[in-house]
């Protein structure tokens, strides 16, 4: 019996150090990519609308990082961010992808097929969107029991904001005006740094 435990104990270890070796190969390879590859102005449509997608993406990082999400030290700034393994992520996906669309009509078109197909993809997904079955994959994806917190009646008058939070969580909430960049830079002025901090990183953690 403790030979099969430590068996289970070993190859539960030799998985996490492989996840671990793939994620620093992949958190370099990244790294350097993101410094090679030029930045790129969008020129058509489908390129427009993905950088707009990208700047809310941004901003909802910006908003992490601020909530010291990735370093653990609050009111952080993304350019002094030492983690920045996932923004890189981003912003070579949007390089790529923006270069790929701006100089190629055949993958430009795909791009606005794909941006088409997700938004026709998220209307049926909220549409057909049952209230058990997303209480249950809030407590699985969040680890949040939601049950007994409103009913059935409340869940298909609001199925788009809860369509949000099993999407996404909580971070959907982070690309509204209300963390737009100059706006919290302007509460933060107003209040203080630590009574926004508390008023809101502090509750967009707790998700």
């Amino acid at each position: 019996m403790q030979c099969q435990k430590r068996s289970e104990m070993r190859l539960a270890l030799d998985k996490w150090i492989l996840l671990h070796v793939r994620k620093k190969l992949i958190n370099l390879a990244f790294s350097v990519l993101n410094r090679l590859l030029p930045e790129r102005a969008a020129v058509y449509p489908q390129t427009h609308l993905l950088e707009q997608v990208y700047q809310n993406l941004l901003q909802a990082y910006s908003v992490e990082a601020y909530c010291g999400r990735f370093d653990d030290v609050p009111h952080q700034v993304i350019e002094h961010l030492r983690d920045r393994h996932f923004l890189n992520i981003l912003e070579v996906s949007r390089k790529v992808l923006t270069y790929l669309a701006d100089t190629d009509r055949y993958y430009r078109q795909w791009l606005g097929l794909f941006f088409l197909l997700v938004h026709d993809g998220v209307e049926k997904q909220q549409q057909d969107l049952l209230y058990d079955e997303f209480l249950d994959s809030i407590k699985a994806q969040w680890e949040f029991d939601m049950r007994g917190a409103f009913g059935n009646a409340h869940f298909n008058e609001n199925k788009r904001r809860f369509q949000e939070i099993q999407l996404a969580n909580s971070l959907y909430t982070l690309c509204s005006k209300d963390f737009e960049g100059y706006s919290f830079r302007s509460e933060i002025r107003k209040k203080g740094i630590r009574e926004v901090k508390n008023d809101k990183c502090q509750r967009h953690l707790q998700c």
